[in-house]
């Protein structure tokens, strides 16, 4: 219930958001502006709508395709450095934009990886994603600056998710946010359930 009252406010904040948008778009010029508005949204629909459903598609095949027990084990909040650093350079093969970065990130999230890694992977696309740097950051300016950024990145990227746990941490604390930790935390431990029953089935076939 926390978490559909979490999204139900979200929502409400987007809707509240459109609506100053549109009256001070309607302020400034009127209908006219105001459509030219809409008109661009469509436009901005029609673009990105068959990325975003790829790009879900993509994320709901992770969840179903890798197991809870591995995604923990690897990117999970008690897999320490090594789920950083996982984290960090699985961010060089990714795509930098948002339409399919963040829905596999979500979906890893909701599977049980830990915070840590995740802020660590978020920051690597924007950092150290390497199709961007070769077909947006070099054609544009050249080798020197962005080679520079994205071997400060490797650097770069790895702390901003240890930082990010202490951050997590702190933030969790507010009474928005546990839900969500809860739920997370919820599902590492069954996934951790699920595994050290694995366990026991193995030795008890060995002995």
């Amino acid at each position: 219930m926390k978490l559909i009252r979490k999204a139900d406010r979200t929502f409400i904040i987007l809707v509240a958001l459109v609506l100053v948008a549109i009256g001070a778009a309607f302020w400034k010029g009127g209908w006219q502006l105001t459509g030219q508005g809409l008109v661009q949204a469509r436009h901005l629909i029609e673009t990105v709508w068959l990325r975003l459903l790829l790009g879900f598609t993509l994320a709901g095949l992770i969840q179903v395709v890798i197991p809870r027990a591995t995604i923990a084990r690897w990117l999970g909040p008690r897999s320490g450095i090594k789920g950083i650093l996982i984290g960090s350079y699985t961010a060089t093969i990714m795509t930098g934009a948002p339409f399919v970065s963040l829905p596999v990130v979500a979906s890893l999230y909701t599977a049980g990886a830990g915070a840590g890694p995740m802020i660590a992977l978020l920051t690597g696309t924007s950092l150290i994603g390497i199709q961007n740097l070769i077909v947006w950051q070099i054609p544009f300016l050249g080798v020197g600056v962005p080679l520079s950024k994205f071997i400060t990145g490797l650097l770069v990227t790895p702390l901003a998710g240890m930082a990010g746990i202490v951050v997590f941490k702190l933030l969790v604390r507010l009474p928005d946010l546990p839900a969500r930790s809860d739920a997370v935390a919820a599902k590492v431990k069954q996934a951790d359930g699920e595994k050290k029953a694995g366990v026991a089935g193995d030795k008890e076939k060995r002995a």
